[in-house]
């Protein structure tokens, strides 16, 4: 003869029974999204077995980050050195104008220097611009938003340049140089990097990766920046900076020779983008931090 035990229809039970559902529930969730992956509930205090030929030393936990909560989801800060730049040949928008940097006793200087621009009394007509046989030195002004900077003393055309990852970037502040000796104005504002014909299928597609990689750097960093702070008008600064920098990428790779075919320059600018912003944070942390050590001083006075 069977017999039944009695259950209490306790709270307490309610709510073991209500914990042995929901984990009933993720285990088949767990099943029918696995396919053929196995589910297992493990109870309180037990461990689960190891899976036949397998070791049963249990995998090391990933460590806790210890940077400060407002940083821990924002890209790191890559600085691109001016050394980096030792070495390379690169364009002017990938075009006719070439600057050749090359390191000397430790130091930068610019041995070949080609400009290519516009007859001033006639636009429409190009005209060159060759450096003497002389290398140019290099002085390097220091960084700005996390960007390293480095300007050629070329007398009748002081160009200073961003230095990024493979490139060079000439921003809008910089002024046409004028050779009247020469009847030729040139304009060397723009991204100075590698020619088209250089940027072959197999770089096309690491470019590619770069790109995805930058653009989630710049969202992480723009987030991050966003609530470092609570003060409205600041956000709505750096909102405005981040549309301006998609105009001005736009406008500066538009002109850049085959970015359709490569994104050179929209990647280029990305990823220095993110530095900037990265760069920002880090300096919006330090005032809010600073602002934290005043109103700590101020309470331990008595």
């Amino acid at each position: 003869m069977s017999s039944r035990l009695p259950i209490e229809h306790s709270k307490s039970n309610r709510r073991w029974v209500a914990r042995v559902a929901t984990s009933l529930v993720a285990i088949m969730l767990a099943m029918v999204g696995g396919g053929v992956a196995r589910a297992q509930m493990v109870l309180p205090g037990a461990v689960a077995p190891a899976p036949a030929g397998t070791s049963e030393t249990p995998k090391p936990t990933r460590a806790k980050s210890k940077a400060p909560p407002d940083e821990r989801h924002a890209a790191p800060l890559q600085v691109i050195p001016a050394t980096a730049l030792a070495g390379k040949t690169l364009s002017l928008n990938g075009g006719k104008s070439q600057i050749t940097f090359e390191a000397r006793d430790k130091t930068l200087s610019v041995p070949h220097l080609t400009l290519t621009g516009e007859l001033i009394s006639n636009p429409r007509e190009t005209c060159q611009i060759e450096t003497p046989s002389t290398a140019i030195p290099v002085t390097m002004p220091g960084r700005q938003d996390g960007i390293e900077r480095v300007q050629i003393t070329f007398p009748a055309c002081p160009i200073t340049f961003d230095v990024l990852d493979g490139a060079a970037l000439v921003n809008k502040s910089q002024a046409v140089c004028v050779f009247k000796d020469a009847n030729c104005q040139v304009n060397p504002v723009g991204l100075w990097g590698p020619q088209a014909g250089d940027l072959g299928p197999d770089r096309v597609k690491e470019i590619e990766h770069l790109r995805a990689r930058a653009e989630a750097a710049v969202r992480e960093n723009f987030k991050a920046l966003a609530k470092s702070t609570k003060d409205r008008t600041a956000i709505m600064g750096f909102a405005r900076e981040q549309a301006q920098f998609s105009s001005t990428r736009e406008e500066t790779c538009r002109d850049y020779v085959g970015e359709g075919r490569h994104g050179f320059c929209a990647t280029t600018m990305t990823e220095a983008r993110a530095s900037v912003l990265r760069a920002k944070l880090g300096d919006s942390l330090e005032v809010k931090a600073e602002r934290k050590r005043k109103r700590s001083g101020h309470a331990a006075k008595p």
